[in-house]
């Protein structure tokens, strides 16, 4: 008897469809330096190990001399270092797990088809493109299956459309699909799937699955591990399922042995390489005081609502699914703690990074990681919605449809540098809405422009009020100028609260003197810096020119970093690397705070 193949469900053609559009749209948009920025950062375990033969990273002189040879990014700061000041890793090796297979199959391309075997050369980005494609395609699959465990084929296939078509999915998944959040939203995916199945089976398979997804997720971003909230608290909703579920536990005890076992060999090779570099099993190379959690202090408005990358600006369809949680718990009250405390838990810690804005991504990139979970709420709403009448269905159908196409115009905007992914404002946001150019007299709205490599230009004071902070204090010292003797390191110095600087977020500082000093092996640096209790953040440095006891004149202008706290210091330090003697005289700090 012959059996007809089984038909293709709809929402799987709408998967087929959307992948071949990420894929088309991802082709016509790679770029010459795919592996740079951070992508560079999470590759450079590959390219040490594999073409430095330094796989500890002792030696950073060679990752910069790379970085000046391909342009890779303004600093180097993909390269943290241990309390002795010794160069390590500044990511974690997650990303470098799964751009392994890719990286030694751009190595054989390369090598047959005669391109530099660097770890840089067309076939390692491409098979890095590519292949990374292969995960995006996982996590819609996977994205389909949790759909599909709650919901019709219709609304499946709507909410696959919504989320693609209708948020900052495409961004990330296509021209940012390199980067950390393509991975995490994949194994969020399998997290969830496998979550569900062992909760109905309890099959050891999905139990390591669920570990293993944990770890990796952990080892991309350590604070993803907070996901493991989700299985833990999947079907809990009072004491007695708690108790239920703790007994299903101690059954399965051996299981989730060897299941932490397995974990534990995952990160093994992490934790071994920060206790040879440091001693320590675990160790922070996030060093940067200008940048961490700011638990008690949160950016969840800026995070939510900022024109600068607030998440419901850019992706407003997401207020949908949020208000689809309301019918989670109202219909689904078994799913629904675990999914909302992990939502809020979670959430509450992306808005608590110090960059709120993640980068030079569309919307709120972190936020990604957890639709998922936020598609089930829209699941949910779109499932009320049909009860509905058809006037309310109409119009919020409407609604959808223009916020689908308002994320897709401003993502072109974006695209097109009409909507500056660092610099958009709330004038210069409405200036340029559903505008398809850019006036100069609008792009004067934008917010400061911050040169990465940290040589910021000057150029419209006329846009600034100024006052003087400092003005000459030395004709009461003895021979009328500021005397520093050789056996100092540090000459003059300042300090300031920014908070006594500006009242908006940046400021300029004008510093203005005369100088003489004695030859020295090692020029004189004026060093700018903010400082707060764990270290100083914003480090610049400007070279002043030795002429053994002329004097000189110099005029420097230093723009403030992003500032974490305006109680943060501003500092202001001459400092003689080596043995000299400096005068100062006729010193002037001005500071110019936006109009």
């Amino acid at each position: 008897m012959h059996v007809l193949p089984k038909q293709i469900s709809k929402s799987l053609w709408v998967i087929f469809i959307l992948f071949a559009l990420l894929v088309v749209f991802r082709t016509n948009s790679i770029d010459k330096k795919e592996i740079s920025w951070d992508v560079f950062g999470y590759y450079l375990p590959l390219v040490a190990t594999f073409q430095q033969d330094d796989a500890l990273l002792n030696d950073r002189s060679w990752v910069e001399e790379l970085n000046i040879e391909k342009q890779l990014s303004g600093t180097v700061y993909q390269i943290s270092s241990n309390d002795e000041g010794k160069p390590m890793y500044f990511f974690l090796f997650g990303m470098s797990y799964f751009y392994a297979v890719f990286y030694f199959i751009g190595d054989l391309i390369a090598a047959w088809t005669g391109y530099a075997t660097d770890g840089f050369s067309l076939p390692y980005q491409l098979s890095l493109v590519y292949g990374c494609m292969i995960y995006t395609l996982i996590g819609l699959l996977y994205f389909r299956k949790i759909l599909r465990e709650f919901f019709s084929e219709n609304i499946t296939s709507i909410v696959l459309l919504l989320i693609v078509l209708g948020t900052n999915y495409a961004h990330h998944m296509s021209l940012k699909n390199l980067e950390t959040v393509n991975v995490l939203f994949m194994l969020a995916t399998i997290l969830i799937w496998s979550t569900i199945q062992w909760h109905k089976t309890f099959q050891f398979k999905n139990l390591i699955w669920i570990g293993l997804s944990v770890a990796l997720m952990a080892l991309v971003k350590p604070s993803e591990i907070l996901f493991l909230l989700l299985p833990m608290l999947w079907n809990v909703t009072n004491k007695e399922t708690f108790k239920e579920k703790s007994k299903r536990i101690s059954a399965h005890k051996v299981q989730f042995l060897v299941v932490i076992l397995c974990c534990f060999l995952l990160a093994f090779p992490q934790l071994y390489y920060w206790h040879l570099k440091t001693g320590s099993w675990i160790y922070d190379t996030y060093k940067n005081p200008g940048v961490g959690l700011d638990i008690f202090s949160p950016h969840i408005y800026n995070s939510l609502f900022s024109y600068r990358k607030g998440w419901l600006v850019y992706t407003p369809l997401m207020l949908f699914a949020l208000t689809g949680l309301y019918f989670v718990y109202k219909n689904n009250k078994k799913i629904f703690p675990a999914v909302a405390i992990s939502l809020f838990v979670s959430s509450y810690i992306v808005f608590s990074w110090t960059e709120w804005w993640y980068g030079a991504g569309f919307s709120n990139r972190p936020m990604l990681t957890y639709y998922p979970l936020l598609a089930i709420g829209l699941g949910y709403f779109l499932k009320e919605l049909l009860k509905w009448n058809r006037v309310i269905q109409f119009s919020i159908g409407f609604c959808m449809l223009f916020f689908v196409f308002l994320n897709q115009f401003q993502w072109w905007q974006m695209r097109n540098y009409i909507l500056d992914p660092y610099r958009t404002a709330k004038a210069y946001y409405w200036a340029t809405f559903l505008k398809t150019e850019v006036t100069p007299k609008q792009q004067e709205l934008l917010l400061v422009n911050r040169d990465f490599t940290g040589n910021n230009e000057f150029t419209d004071k006329q846009k600034y009020t100024c006052k003087t902070l400092v003005n000459d204090l030395f004709p009461k010292l003895k021979g009328g100028s500021f005397y520093s003797p050789s056996e100092e390191e540090f000459g003059y110095s300042h300090k300031v609260p920014f908070s006594e600087l500006a009242k908006k977020d940046h400021a300029w500082i004008e510093l203005r003197f005369d100088y003489k000093c004695t030859s020295t092996e090692q020029p004189i640096l004026v060093a700018f810096c903010m400082d707060r209790k764990n270290g100083a953040y914003g480090y610049t440095t400007f070279e002043l020119e030795q002429d053994s006891l002329n004097w000189k004149s110099k005029t420097i202008h230093f723009l403030t970093p992003e500032i974490r706290s305006k109680s943060d210091i501003l500092k202001i330090d001459f400092w003689k690397r080596s043995p000299a003697n400096l005068w100062i005289d006729n010193l002037k700090i001005v500071v110019y705070e936006k109009k």
